[in-house]
């Protein structure tokens, strides 16, 4: 059995521009690879049989609803082969933490498969086959760190970004991110938005347009942020649709020391965590 690691993101910038027809946002964001990672086990059976079988946390579904699963349907009908596979999945990125497991699992899966039966899908199809399952997955598809996302979030560009120390805060709560953008009143549609990359490289400049639906709901995200910053976070602010909320720190030692402070004050399980070194090349 081969395994892979399937990092989490988080979102340093989050502009929603406008409803699209279709129901989604047309946004602009940048997205950041850490090491809080899921490990992913895959073994391949060369056979006709087309089993797949997820070994996983009970309380994920392993049936056609899991996006490994469609990662290795749409994988299958792709590159034309014919396999079993059998995944094990080690779960530690929650669901609905807004830091992009199951897409992470789906992108991840892609590459594995790719790699472990010889590359028979070239990387570009791996793009749009990652498009059609998620708006999220295409960037677990890259060896990217950072990407800007455009559109839905799946157009992509490769993106610089400086490392750096996080406190991430996983509240014993989920939000669903079709509920928080169908929740978002968009204030600004006669606003230009004018993408400056400088913003993302200032911990001042972060910014998330779904926070305030978000701590409308659940005002304890806004607790967290307070707290975070008391404990000399440079800046907080939550992942994508939440419920996880981050703080930047100087270094590990200021990231370990926060963290023992705002699991006292606010009952959250916390750890500490970075922005990936390097992205495995599969």
């Amino acid at each position: 059995m081969h395994w892979f690691k399937s990092p989490a993101k988080i979102n340093r910038f989050l502009y929603i521009k406008r409803k699209l027809p279709n129901g989604y946002h047309e946004i602009v964001t940048v997205f950041e690879k850490i090491a809080f990672c899921d490990s992913i086990g895959i073994e391949v059976k060369e056979d006709n049989r087309n089993n797949i079988h997820i070994d996983g946390p009970e309380w994920l579904s392993s049936g056609p609803d899991n996006l490994i699963y469609k990662a290795v349907e749409a994988f299958k009908r792709a590159s034309g082969l014919d396999f079993s596979v059998e995944v094990k999945l080690q779960k530690m990125i929650p669901a609905g933490a807004g830091l992009g497991g199951g897409s992470s699992n789906c992108g991840t899966t892609l590459k594995a498969l790719n790699k472990i039966l010889g590359e028979p899908v070239r990387q570009r199809d791996l793009f749009t086959l990652a498009s059609s399952i998620g708006a999220d997955c295409p960037f677990f598809v890259s060896d990217w760190i950072g990407a800007l996302g455009t559109g839905t979030g799946a157009e992509l560009q490769q993106f610089p970004i400086d490392s750096n120390w996080y406190l991430l805060v996983l509240p014993d709560f989920s939000v669903s991110t079709r509920w928080a953008y169908e929740n978002f009143k968009l204030t600004r549609q006669d606003v230009e938005t004018i993408f400056e990359p400088r913003k993302v490289q200032s911990h001042y400049e972060w910014v998330n347009d779904l926070e305030k639906t978000v701590c409308a709901k659940y005002p304890a995200i806004s607790r967290i942020k307070s707290t975070l910053e008391e404990a000399g976070a440079s800046r907080s602010l939550m992942s994508g649709s939440g419920s996880t909320v981050f703080g930047v720190f100087e270094n590990k030692a200021k990231a370990l020391e926060a963290q023992t402070y705002v699991g006292e004050r606010t009952g959250y399980k916390c750890l500490v965590t970075k922005t990936l070194d390097h992205c495995e090349k599969l």
